[in-house]
Formats: C-alpha cells, sequence, structure tokens
C-alpha cells in the first residue's frame, strides 16, 4: 500500500494559498458572470446567476491551476492598477464591466475595468480570457 496519495506537491515558486473572483457584468443584454476559485477546495466555481442560485462547480486540474497561476504572475497582475477608467461616462451604460480580486497567501489586489476602458493592460485581458477559457473547457459557460 502507498500512503503517497494525500501528499501534494509545491513547487518553491507555487503559493500555499490562493484564490480568485473574476465578475463580468453588464453590456445591452445585462450579463452576468462569476468565476471563482479556491485552493483549499480545489473548486472552479461558475454561476451566471446574480443571486448565485445557479452555481456548478468543478475540481481544478493541477496542470490547469499551475497554468492559471502562472498567467497571473507572467502578467504581473499584483502590479495593475485598482481601476481602468471609461472614456466617456455615456458609454458606461452599454459597457460589458469586469473586476478580478486575486489572493495568494497573504497578498490581495483588485482590479475594475470595462470593455471600453482605456489603456488596460494586455496581461489583464490574457488573465480574464485564461480565466474564461477554462470554465469553457470544462463545460461551465
Amino acid at each position: 500500500m502507498s500512503n503517497n496519495t494525500n501528499i501534494k506537491e509545491n513547487s518553491i515558486n507555487s503559493p500555499s494559498s490562493s484564490s480568485f473572483k473574476y465578475v463580468e457584468s453588464g453590456g445591452l443584454a445585462n450579463n452576468y458572470l462569476v468565476i471563482s476559485f479556491d485552493s483549499d477546495s480545489n473548486n472552479l466555481k461558475v454561476s451566471a446567476d446574480i443571486s448565485g442560485a445557479n452555481l456548478t462547480q468543478k475540481p481544478l486540474e493541477d496542470i490547469e491551476k499551475n497554468d492559471l497561476i502562472n498567467t497571473i504572475t507572467n502578467n504581473d497582475f499584483f502590479n495593475s492598477e485598482s481601476t481602468y477608467v471609461t472614456e466617456k461616462e455615456d458609454e458606461d451604460n452599454t459597457a460589458i464591466s469586469s473586476s478580478l480580486t486575486v489572493t495568494t497567501d497573504n497578498d490581495i489586489h483588485t482590479t475594475v475595468w470595462t470593455d471600453k476602458s482605456k489603456d488596460v493592460p494586455r496581461g489583464l485581458i490574457e488573465i480574464s480570457n485564461k480565466i474564461r477559457n477554462i470554465a469553457h473547457g470544462k463545460k461551465m459557460v
């Protein structure tokens, strides 16, 4: 018998605890999407219902989790601005608003932007695309 089934492999660069919450809302169709992950439960959770009543959860594979952490780290998320503003106030009612909060060990950072914000870093778009792609790949959205 092997007792290795409960041993977790941690790389030196990998945080011992990490989580994120990505929220996308608004637009002409008044869409709403929440995708969250907590390394303690290892579940990716998705809801397209503002009440959170229709919640889907599935575990993340280690490769998916590491890919996501690397995407967040490599795109310097913790040094992004907290808000990227929309140039024209009158566009706000049709804009799709996004927010991303990431917690790793003792660090926490939130960034908010819209699809009409100016100067949104490419890395922020890559992170949000990676999050949506993983949820889509698991047929959760």
